[in-house]
């Protein structure tokens, strides 16, 4: 599919490449035509006055050696009575030409004469009857405009073939943010297909189990329920955070932005979590050096904490320990959430943030959780023109340190 999308793009721009390309030839030859039209008339012109004042400038004989001109001066019947010194033809063979061109409908035009053309002016003569004809031989202006449309043509491919390579390259630059989020779009299908696939499986056998023993009370059943139940909140916790992220993809995601105390909001977090982390033998401690205000979104603000340290929870051993900080500075509130657990590799550390990224996907398994905290996280976290900064080491633990505007 991309690989047809990329060529149709760099088709697009070659043919428009070269539509823009061939109106500059054909506008350019168009425009050379003319010039060189009106040069040769206005030759013909200056010839045709000169001789008609019997004033030929000789002076101008080295401008023959770039546009091949004569003029003949003919009385009223056609019969040559003057002409310039360097005809084409003899004179008794140039009197055809003479009475063509003053038969002529036309005053100027062009004429063909002994497989040549040429351009003409016919002008009256004052004093007495006859004309003036000038005649410029077309052969070296047409060579001009020959070698222009050869040059044009050649400028003009070689323009094409570098703009078939130039459109690949900005195809491909194109295409490579679009490939990109369409892989990672089809990676967070599968995921959750992957996710919600498996509590969907525990509900299907533990209520074919409760359906298989109809004759069991629904209390001696209850263990396969609250399985039931268990996987169906899983769900359900999974379903909202996969709208939160496609309401935050398509910007329909909106704050209540207002300034509200900081470390109130933190040690009602803490304050929430205390019980859990002694239930998991972890000691939960905060500090805070002053009383920092925040403005943003509560709920969302709410919302990152409980992340942080739900997850700091879960990567902590028994006997662990849990930090939760304030500081604040000018017009910042820093946070850090730090704990002494399992740590993170170097390698992961700038991919935790991704959906439905897995350290060890086996383990965490084991573990509670729809893969998609940290990336909440990090939305909440620049939604409010903040920062997140993680710093990890395996063995030794995580410090999360988040950076909001005041």
């Amino acid at each position: 599919m991309f690989r047809e999308l990329r060529l149709k793009l760099t088709l697009i721009n070659v043919m428009v490449m070269a539509l823009l390309l061939l109106l500059f030839v054909i506008g350019t030859y168009f425009l050379m035509q003319i010039q060189i039209f009106n040069q040769s008339q206005q030759l013909m012109q200056i010839v045709s006055n000169e001789a008609g004042s019997g004033s030929v400038i000789e002076t101008r004989e080295h401008n023959r050696n770039i546009v091949k001109y004569f003029y003949l001066k003919t009385d009223e019947t056609g019969k040559i009575l003057e002409s310039s010194s360097d005809l084409p033809l003899t004179l008794d063979l140039m009197a055809p030409l003479a009475y063509k061109t003053i038969n002529s409908r036309n005053s100027k035009g062009e004429v063909g004469f002994h497989d040549q053309d040429y351009t003409y002016l016919r002008v009256p003569l004052k004093q007495t009857p006859g004309f003036i004809l000038t005649f410029v031989n077309l052969h070296q202006d047409r060579e001009i405009l020959g070698l222009l449309l050869s040059s044009l043509s050649i400028g003009g491919l070689i323009c094409l073939v570098l703009a078939y390579y130039g459109s690949r390259f900005m195809a491909n630059r194109a295409m490579t943010p679009i490939q990109k989020s369409w892989q990672r779009q089809q990676d967070f299908v599968a995921d959750a297909s992957h996710e919600l696939r498996t509590p969907l499986s525990v509900v299907q056998v533990n209520l074919e189990l409760v359906k298989g023993n109809s004759e069991e009370t629904v209390y001696s059943q209850s263990k396969w329920l609250d399985y039931s139940l268990l996987e169906t909140k899983r769900m359900t916790k999974l379903v909202e955070d996969l709208l939160f992220l496609a309401r935050a993809d398509s910007q329909q995601q909106t704050l209540e932005i207002k300034s509200f105390p900081l470390h109130t909001v933190l040690n009602e977090v803490v304050d929430s979590f205390r019980p859990l982390a002694e239930t998991h033998g972890i000691l939960l401690e905060y500090s805070q050096s002053s009383e920092g205000t925040c403005l943003g979104d509560e709920n969302r603000i709410k919302q990152l904490m409980i992340i942080l340290l739900d997850n700091a929870i879960k990567y902590t051993p028994s006997e662990g320990k849990i930090t939760l900080g304030l500081r604040t500075w000018g017009t910042t509130s820093e946070i850090t959430v730090s704990d002494n657990g399992e740590g993170i590799a170097p390698e992961h550390v700038t991919k935790i943030f991704e959906r439905f990224y897995r350290i060890d996907k086996a383990r965490s398994q084991e573990k509670e959780g729809t893969g998609l905290g940290l990336a909440i996280a990090d939305w909440i976290v620049k939604s409010h023109h903040g920062r997140i900064n993680v710093s990890s080491s395996p063995g030794k633990g995580t410090t999360f340190v988040i950076s909001l505007p005041r």
